[in-house]
């Protein structure tokens, strides 16, 4: 188990990039889920952290042509598939994609109407710092959406129980996020929940 965590944590080499192409199909009916909870202007400015294969990266863009897309990772090997799947859209500059960690984003204060995070915030090396970095670079009245399939519920112990002991994954009630998101500084904290799923969204406002 912890393996497999490491690997999801910072996708590497040939297992990183299985990884990656795993993600892209395993998370869709997640990620569109998760999209469904928040309003989008056509023109909107996005940024999602933690992009991954660049699934969900392809799905924003699709969605608000008329807008810009950004996708952030840590891990080379993500940037290069989420480059290489989105290669019409980097190529015509609706999509860019940058190698970059959440703690300190090499973008603008005040860039984007939202960000997202899909599967992403349970490695964050500070969750309380990063959250306040992702409050950076949004606009005023920027939205932040968070999308997990694994979170602490009524009965998350007894499905879940070995990712509970597992080292370098924190995984947080809908409590811990509104209390995490209000020391970072945003506002309207709004929580979704699909227990039978693992499923949550987290909404919050800057």
């Amino acid at each position: 188990m912890e393996d497999v965590v490491r690997i999801h944590a910072n996708p590497s080499g040939e297992d990183g990039k299985k990884v990656g192409l795993e993600m892209n199909e395993h998370h869709y009916e997640l990620w569109k889920w998760g999209i469904g909870h928040i309003s989008i202007e056509p023109d909107s400015w996005i940024l999602d952290v933690g992009c991954g294969g660049g699934r969900a990266v392809s799905i924003l863009a699709d969605l608000f042509e008329a807008g810009k897309v950004y996708g952030v990772d840590h891990s080379s090997e993500m940037v290069e598939l989420a480059t290489e799947l989105n290669k019409n859209a980097v190529d015509s500059e609706h999509v860019t994609i940058i190698h970059s960690s959440v703690s300190e984003l090499p973008l603008s204060d005040d860039m984007f109407d939202i960000v997202t995070a899909f599967e992403t915030c349970y490695f964050w090396p500070d969750i309380l710092e990063d959250l306040k970095e992702v409050r950076r670079v949004l606009k005023d009245g920027g939205i932040l959406l968070i999308v997990n399939e694994m979170y602490e519920h009524s009965n998350f112990e007894e499905r879940n129980t070995p990712f509970t002991e597992v080292v370098g994954m924190n995984i947080f009630s809908p409590q811990d996020y509104r209390v995490m998101l209000e020391s970072a500084g945003f506002s309207s904290v709004e929580v979704d929940e699909v227990p039978e799923n693992n499923w949550i969204t987290v909404i919050a406002k800057k």
